[in-house]
């Protein structure tokens, strides 16, 4: 395998022979541009954030026809949708190739540090660096240098979000979002600072595999014609489904994994309380990780929310509710209060999180509201729900609320602009208290704290702002990520190069317009986040070595005086 590789790199090495010619580029580039151009929702705002007109191709146009090779192309390609500063609009390379040196980086206290190291793969013995040490440079790179790099490639819409994902990509390079991680050679130069300050140097083997693109072309200029693909059908009519035609942009989750700590890990990032009880958690089948802990005279209640998403199958939401049923009726009848964890969350489906938010809410809430750019099947499937309502005898009220919502989409389709807000779960935009199966409220209503981070992600960053908007306490941590919409994955992005992307649909509506220093006073939670009523951020040296002890400290502190008041 290493001398087929080596082979590869040498002919990629070569003249750009068999690479794609420049028209092809351009088309495929193109190709991209109106992928984002018909459906990516916050163009106004990203303008108007950071003056980034994504209509504007003139630039790229003179970057892709001065590509050399198809790697080059490839990072073009990279570079104007992550230029968007979203975090669910992202070009994939059509490649599987990964190369790992088996530790993990984040940055704590504004340093890469390292926070994880396979043992087996790297034995103390000949690599003595331990976590906490700090990883200077790969192969004469500073870690800023290749933070920097590996940006231009992807944004998590939030900047310290971002700059921790890169950190956590260079000593585990993914050709899928870095062209050039093929180019690594068996082994990189890695100099490491000790705790002690002392500068160390050692080599460390990459573990690769998948398979390396070198090149795209040589592909043929005339190409045949692509059979676009249908949108699944039910057979049989659903009594109910014109009560939420907007369901199936409810896919709110990253579409690419991060490289930090637990990220959509079971537990918690942190080492919770002696005394701590675990009840959910320990089965594959779980849906939540859970359990109770007694502090200051009080017991204390802990679920951790790992995604929405529900074992990536929408069919699960009814067990998963059931399932969150269950604990927060033990927890209603056995603790004083409840912290509930959504760090390192990566999402999942959006009315998941608006279903399990209703558990916690004492009176109606704003709920998950979204404004969009019609496309024609939208202006389709509303009509279809409106004959649905009437063909079914729904109340007059349902049936003049849809068609409103179908008037102001044929206007926003008409003109190519965004809708108003319209309600994704239902055909209100607020929502009731959850009740159960007799139509008597089913809620959690003792006091609740939040914890977040700049991991806490799409459906996670919904969940928070309903959180936040309806009142129901107070949100410990640091900023949600920002990642505020839907997002359709998997997009062929040019059919030469054979790239895909993923693209934001839609544009979260907030209650109100939030207000921070750092961006314009708006109600999105796209790249503003959720901002904790109480900042505390878990990335510090402590906590990394003492399994988050001063940050369990901390939001325990946080609980008991919630419940003192």
């Amino acid at each position: 395998m290493k001398k087929l590789l080596v082979l590869l790199l040498s002919i990629g090495a070569t003249a750009s022979w068999a690479q794609l010619s420049t028209d092809q580029k351009v088309e495929d580039f193109q190709s991209l541009v109106s992928l984002y151009a018909k459906q990516y929702a916050p163009a106004g705002w990203k303008n108007q954030l950071f003056h980034y007109d994504l209509f504007n191709i003139d630039p790229w146009l003179e970057k892709v026809r001065k590509s050399g090779t198809d790697l080059e192309f490839l990072e073009v390609m990279g570079e104007y949708v992550a230029a968007l500063n979203d975090a669910h609009s992202i070009y994939f390379n059509a490649s599987d190739f990964v190369a790992d040196l088996r530790i993990r980086t984040d940055i704590y206290e504004g340093k890469v540090l390292i926070d994880a190291i396979d043992r087996a793969a790297l034995p103390a013995a000949k690599f003595p660096f331990v976590v906490g040490d700090e990883l200077v440079s790969v192969d004469n790179r500073g870690v800023n240098d290749l933070i920097a790099d590996f940006s231009r490639f992807f944004s998590d819409a939030n900047p310290l979000s971002t700059g921790r994902d890169a950190a956590g990509l260079i000593p585990f390079r993914i050709q899928q979002i870095i062209p050039r991680s093929v180019e690594l050679g068996d082994t990189s130069t890695v100099v490491i600072r000790r705790q002690s300050g002392n500068l160390e140097t050692y080599t460390i083997p990459w573990v690769k595999s998948g398979t390396p693109i070198i090149k795209v072309g040589p592909v043929p200029t005339p190409h045949g014609t692509v059979r676009a693909d249908t949108l699944p059908g039910d057979a049989t009519p659903d009594p109910e489904a014109f009560l939420h035609p907007l369901r199936y942009l409810q896919r709110m989750h990253l579409p690419t994994k991060k490289m930090v700590l637990n990220f959509d890990g079971v537990g918690p990032i942190f080492a919770l309380p002696s005394t701590f009880k675990q009840r959910l958690g320990r089965r594959s089948s779980d849906f939540f990780f859970t359990g109770t802990y007694t502090s200051g005279g009080k017991t204390i209640g802990f679920i951790r929310i790992y995604d929405f998403d529900v074992f990536g199958d929408f069919n699960n939401i009814p067990a998963a509710e059931d399932s969150f049923d269950s604990e927060l009726a033990f927890m209603k009848a056995n603790t004083d209060g409840l912290v509930v964890d959504i760090m390192r969350n990566p999402g999942g489906f959006g009315c998941y999180a608006e279903d399990l938010m209703s558990r916690f809410a004492t009176k109606p809430f704003y709920a998950l509201n979204l404004q969009f750019r019609p496309t024609i099947f939208d202006v389709q499937g509303f009509t279809q729900s409106v004959q649905d309502a009437i063909d079914f005898g729904a109340e007059d009220w349902v049936v003049a609320t849809l068609k409103a919502y179908l008037a102001e989409i044929n206007q926003a389709y008409s003109g190519g602009g965004m809708t108003g807000p319209l309600p994704a779960c239902g055909i209100t935009t607020t929502r009731n208290p959850n009740q159960d199966a007799n139509g008597q409220r089913f809620i959690y209503d003792k006091p609740v704290l939040l914890l977040t981070d700049e991991f806490s992600a799409s459906s996670a960053d919904i969940f928070a702002a309903l959180f936040q908007d309806a009142q129901r306490g107070q949100i410990f941590g640091m900023r949600t990520m920002g990642a505020g919409g839907s997002v359709s994955d998997g997009n062929p992005a040019g059919y030469y190069s054979e790239g895909f992307a993923a693209v934001t649909q839609t544009m979260v509506v907030r209650a109100n317009p939030v207000v921070t220093p750092d961006y314009p006073t708006a109600p999105f939670i796209e790249n503003i986040g959720v901002r904790p009523d109480i900042k505390n951020d878990y990335m510090t040296v402590s906590n990394l070595k003492n399994r988050g002890a001063d940050f369990v400290t901390a939001f325990n502190t946080a609980i008991l005086a919630t419940i003192g008041k």
